[in-house]
């Protein structure tokens, strides 16, 4: 738990370094799918983009109040908004996949 509360400088850094790739490569492909797609990830996106931004004021928090008596629940808030943005990363993945599949792009999975 205590790395959670001081986590290393570099992990924000990578956290947010890996989401700017994973949106790049979004941005690719994105001109070739269909227009209503597109508008569902640039949602998709935007909304990723929001909840980085609050899980690392989250991290602020946290790191600012460990050893208090708020400790616990900012450490608590930091985990709920790192839920939000990894759910809003597979939401990403799966609207990008889902367009692939429209536009003929992809192949399903075999299942």
């Amino acid at each position: 738990i205590h790395s959670l509360i001081h986590p290393t400088p570099s992990f924000p850094q990578n956290v947010g370094l890996s989401l700017r790739k994973l949106i790049g490569s979004v941005d690719e492909i994105l001109p070739d799918l269909p227009a209503a797609s597109r508008t569902e990830i640039e949602g998709t996106q935007k909304l990723l983009n929001k909840d980085l931004a609050a899980l690392i004021g989250k991290m602020r928090l946290a790191q600012q109040n460990s050893g208090t008596s708020l400790s616990a629940e900012f450490r608590r808030q930091m985990l709920t908004a790192s839920h939000a943005l990894a759910v809003d990363a597979k939401n990403l993945l799966d609207a990008v996949d889902q367009a692939k599949l429209q536009a003929q792009l992809a192949k399903p999975a075999p299942e």
